[in-house]
């Protein structure tokens, strides 16, 4: 979990070194390695301002090319990992600048050199007068000291960089074999089989299609799956075992949607070519129905049930498996006993977590 900085080649050798990374990771995380170049954009830069917050763990690597070099504050970098030939002192000196940032228990950083690039420490030049270089390497980067390296077309003439148009990218159409057609985002993004090989963005979702109708028979059948969460994770463990693990699904949602959107309606537009909804509407339609919440007398077990809705809105549904009610009750009820005086014994509880879910999920 040492945050570390891959410097590759170029944007290509950083995809693969990322892919090769993710498929022999131990942390489930789909953000744990990352690539940060300047193909990635707006994704890019957020991935990089959450590995320079030294409070957050993920992402824990990031591999790039050139983008890295410079004007990146990154104080907690444990590692710093050469895989690419340096021919440069002055790049040299802004590589291994990354890693050189105090922070608290941090008194050495790790060189980890495959090109042999650390015998520059022997020239002369190492310990040379300090060189302050502003340039534009070969993505189109450029060097904003104390930030991030933007794209040369950025600026606004003044010295200022301009923030990127929100607007979402425009999608594709990806003709499948069976006809089918759906449109996507990324088709250039890679994906990762379980045996590791890279698969196109249609190869993944050709491959994903034909799995699906072993798993569940119709919308329906999808719907009660994913409802309870017993058998959410079973239909999760199956697709794991299929080669899309919780990593492929999100890839996919990122695919197909928005990062917003349900993981069950990403699935169920694939399979039956359903409409796509977000967590916030799905959560603004269960807060509407007074019928559902009106069942439970007592103000702190609606409370409650609106604190499990918030956190499925923000976090998703990872965090209303089976194994999370424990900690939602003590974060918001205290101690089971005081669960208990609330909604009258523990499988109450149990019952009003999984009727909300199911109310989550009504067509």
């Amino acid at each position: 979990m040492d945050k570390s900085i891959v410097f590759c080649v170029n944007q290509d050798h950083a995809l693969d070194f990322r892919d090769a990374i993710n498929v022999h990771k131990t942390v489930r995380d789909p953000h744990y390695c990352v690539r940060v170049t300047s193909d990635e954009g707006t994704i890019g830069r957020k991935h990089l301002e959450t590995f320079q917050n030294n409070d957050r763990d993920i992402p824990v690597i990031l591999t790039s090319s050139k983008m890295l070099t410079t004007g990146v504050d990154a104080r907690n970098v444990r590692n710093i990992v050469l895989t690419a030939p340096i021919n440069s002192m002055v790049e040299f000196k802004q590589i291994i600048g990354r890693g050189t940032r105090l922070f608290e228990e941090k008194d050495y950083f790790t060189i980890i050199d495959f090109v042999g690039a650390t015998d520059l420490f022997y020239d002369d030049e190492w310990d040379g007068e300090p060189e302050v270089v502003e340039d534009t390497d070969e993505e189109g980067m450029t060097d904003n000291e104390g930030g991030i390296a933007y794209p040369d077309d950025r600026g606004n003439g003044d010295g200022e960089v301009n923030e990127p148009s929100p607007e979402k990218p425009e999608k594709l159409v990806v003709e499948l074999n069976n006809g089918r057609k759906l449109k996507v985002i990324d088709v250039d993004t890679r994906y990762i089989d379980e045996n590791g090989k890279p698969l196109t963005a249609r190869e993944f979702l050709e491959k994903l299609v034909g799995e699906l109708p072993a798993l569940f028979d119709n919308e329906q059948q999808l719907r009660k799956i994913w409802a309870r969460p017993d058998t959410r994770a079973d239909l999760l463990e199956n697709l794991g075992n299929l080669g899309f693990d919780r990593e492929q699904l999100f890839a996919l949602r990122e695919m197909i949607a928005d990062v917003d959107c349900d993981i069950f309606d990403v699935l169920s537009h694939i399979s039956f070519s359903s409409e796509l909804h977000t967590r916030n509407e799905r959560a603004e339609k269960v807060r509407k129905n007074n019928q559902f919440f009106e069942k439970y007398e007592n103000n702190h077990a609606k409370e409650f049930l609106e604190y499990v809705l918030k956190t499925y809105e923000e976090k998703g549904i990872e965090e209303l498996g089976r194994d999370k009610l424990s900690d939602l009750v003590r974060l918001k009820l205290g101690m089971p006993k005081d669960a208990k005086e609330v909604f009258g014994s523990m499988p109450n509880i149990l019952k009003a977590y999984y009727e909300l879910q199911q109310e989550i999920y009504q067509s």
